[in-house]
């Protein structure tokens, strides 16, 4: 061996460099493998947590979007929003009424979905000034009650109770403008077929939503208890309604609105749809499916018989309703001007 390869295995200098070197090798070979592994997991995490949420979204969806077929006269779902987070996330979405062809916004809604949070968003409580409430005993047609946009709320009333009083909203077309066009829900003296009712509306106006009578007459109690302060104890008093927003029908016409080919399908399918999946309106469609079947305990068309609709049209055009014997009480919703 050379004196100098001897030299250089004892140059001490030498020799920490050479091992610097290779420590920072070795060191920029781990931070690399840690960056690659960091990439990769966070990678496979993010697709997961996509997919999942997928998985997690998409009953509280179709559930969401079936609910709203069978409910919210006039009203269909607008833009929507998807927001994901960790394991869960929550849709916003706006909504809209179609009345003569003219699109009115009413609102947004939203619903959370996921592990850690609920249809709710996990929401505690929600409280409001009565008269953005909604109508449930006659005694609250006394006040008449808006949404937050300060629309008007339809009421429908049962055709089988007497009540004290009933909402006459005819009387005041002769005060509306003939720029407008409105919605107003009429509710029937008896139960109808579908063919019946479309046969007793009068021409000109546009069917839009028929009232579906979901209720048991022999077994579900309409009457709200009230508590007597005089003689201390509890009665049962005050014939209940319903408001446009705690109704179930079928709307005739879709989002565009054009009239829908088969309407009547549309909501029994948007049931057996929705009572598939765990959420929160599951307990509701199934009970819709239970009250609204026939003897065979299957739901079909012949099955159904409708308490109530709602119609839209000019104040000229709706006054050809005053004075039809089917008709037990009308209720203004939505006015809005014609163009």
């Amino acid at each position: 061996m050379s004196k100098d390869k001897i030299d250089d295995i004892f140059d001490v200098t030498k020799m920490e460099k050479t091992i610097k070197k290779a420590k920072r090798r070795a060191n920029w070979k781990n931070v690399l493998i840690t960056l690659i592994v960091l990439i990769v997991v966070i990678g496979v995490g993010l697709i997961g947590n996509r997919e999942i949420n997928y998985w997690l979204e998409t009953p509280v969806l179709i559930s969401s979007d079936d609910f709203h077929e069978i409910s919210a006269p006039d009203e269909f779902i607008g833009k929507l929003e998807r927001y994901q987070g960790i394991l869960g996330g929550e849709n916003h979405y706006t909504t809209y009424k179609m009345i003569e062809g003219k699109v009115v916004y009413t609102g947004q809604e939203k619903y959370g979905f996921g592990l850690f949070r609920d249809e709710y968003l996990n929401r505690i409580s929600m409280e409001s000034p009565s008269i953005l409430g909604d109508s449930y005993t006659e005694d609250e047609l006394q006040k008449q009650h808006y949404n937050e946009l300060g629309q008007l709320e339809m009421v429908f009333f049962y055709p089988f109770l007497q009540y004290k009083t009933y909402r006459n909203d005819l009387a005041l077309l002769d005060h509306i403008g003939k720029d407008k066009v409105m919605e107003i829900a009429l509710s029937f003296d008896r139960g109808y077929t579908f063919k019946e009712v479309q046969s007793l509306i009068p021409s000109k106006m546009t069917l839009t939503w028929l009232w579906v009578d979901d209720v048991n007459e022999d077994k579900d109690n309409f009457k709200f208890k009230k508590f007597d302060e005089k003689n201390d104890k509890v009665i049962e008093s005050e014939n209940a309604l319903r408001s446009e927003k705690t109704v179930y029908g079928i709307s005739l016409l879709n989002e565009n609105g054009d009239t829908k080919e088969e309407p009547v399908q549309s909501f029994i399918s948007a049931i057996e749809s929705g009572e598939q999946y765990k959420t929160r309106w599951q307990g509701e469609f199934k009970r819709l499916d239970e009250t609204l079947s026939g003897k065979d305990g299957q739901l079909t068309k012949d099955d159904l018989r409708y308490y109530g609709a709602v119609v839209t049209g000019d104040a000229k055009i709706l006054a050809r309703l005053k004075g039809l014997p089917f008709i037990k009480a009308t209720s203004i919703g939505v006015i809005t001007d014609r163009y």
